[in-house]
């Protein structure tokens, strides 16, 4: 089941590269128009800033899920193993849970954008489709969290996604 995860995170990461492609063509395009032939194209910044939205959230589920996400580990890495494995603990209970709390009350939003029939002015997108996706990111984090917390329950590896000691090397980080 982790490697099929794990396909469809890496699936989901090229998916997200390619859209941010295509809001930089969409942001240059509308430039070329605005500039070179005066005529704006008037939904290009409404997409824009919605796709960027959805891609922040959607790209902080690929970054949960490959660990890549932002810690502070000065105080962790001063702990002894067992006091670490317990704030490693803490740590998953919180953010599941505040994540599915913010989740649910990102949901009552969506639900009452869907109802009323919001829709974007320039594009005439539906508004609760790009609020949808803060709530499908809360969800998705929240359950690789908890995901991690049975695995640090169990005593196995919360590193599930096999790549973790890349990360440093990938930026440039020799550790000194």
């Amino acid at each position: 089941m982790l490697n099929a995860v794990d396909r469809m995170m890496r699936g989901l990461q090229y998916l997200l590269g390619l859209m941010l492609l295509v809001l930089v063509a969409l942001g240059i395009w509308n430039v070329i128009s605005r500039y070179v032939f005066n005529k704006a194209i008037l939904w290009a910044d409404e997409i824009s800033i919605f796709g960027m939205i959805a891609l922040v959230w959607l790209g902080a589920i690929v970054c949960t899920w490959q660990g890549a996400d932002i810690r502070m580990a000065i105080v962790a890495d001063m702990l002894a193993p067992r006091a670490r494995h317990l704030l490693n603990i803490v740590q998953q209970l919180v953010i599941a849970g505040l994540g599915l709390w913010v989740a649910w009350l990102s949901s009552g939003y969506v639900s009452r954008l869907y109802r009323f029939g919001m829709k974007s002015d320039a594009a005439q997108i539906p508004i609760w489709i790009i609020h949808a996706s803060v709530t499908l990111g809360l969800v998705a984090i929240s359950l690789v969290a908890l995901l991690r917390l049975i695995r640090l329950l169990a005593g196995k590896p919360t590193d599930f996604h096999g790549d973790s000691d890349r990360r440093a090397d990938d930026i440039g980080i020799d550790g000194t």
